[in-house]
């Protein structure tokens, strides 16, 4: 899989690094690990719980595969939860307005940004949220 999952911030900021070619297939098998995610943190959390953010590092990702009938066909199917801020990464200017135009046809909040560091200043934003630190140079290269 050209992307892991995994949590950041333990059900509150669930991070998912993209690298080498993602595809329509990688978008349906990540919406549905990062929704189960959601899930089961809401269990934690409550139904009135602190929204679950999303940071997205696609800082090694080569490109897309991923038409824009494919995308309109996958938000049919995405299920209503609590979500948070939707915040992705990368340095290209297309890749961040591609981005923003498939959160925004989700309905999800998001922003996007050229830098890790930019991402997570934003999300330190969040005063419900614990301290946490993400050092982009401390994590190993993922293996294309």
């Amino acid at each position: 899989m050209p992307y892991t999952v995994s949590w950041l911030v333990p059900n509150r900021i669930i991070l998912t690094r993209y690298h080498g070619v993602f595809t329509s297939e990688d978008l349906r098998s990540y919406l549905e690990e990062s929704l189960q995610m959601r899930d089961e943190a809401i269990a934690v959390l409550g139904e009135d719980g602190a929204l679950i953010h999303t940071l997205t590092d696609a800082r090694q990702l080569d490109r897309y595969t991923i038409g824009l009938a494919d995308i309109q066909g996958m938000l049919k199917s995405l299920r209503q939860q609590r979500v948070g801020w939707s915040v992705f990464v990368h340095p290209g200017k297309m890749e961040r307005f591609f981005s923003s135009i498939g959160h925004h046809w989700a309905g999800v909040r998001h922003r996007e940004f050229a830098t890790i560091e930019d991402a997570i200043v934003f999300l330190k934003e969040d005063t419900s949220l614990p301290d946490f630190t993400y050092v982009p140079d401390e994590v190993e290269k993922i293996p294309s």
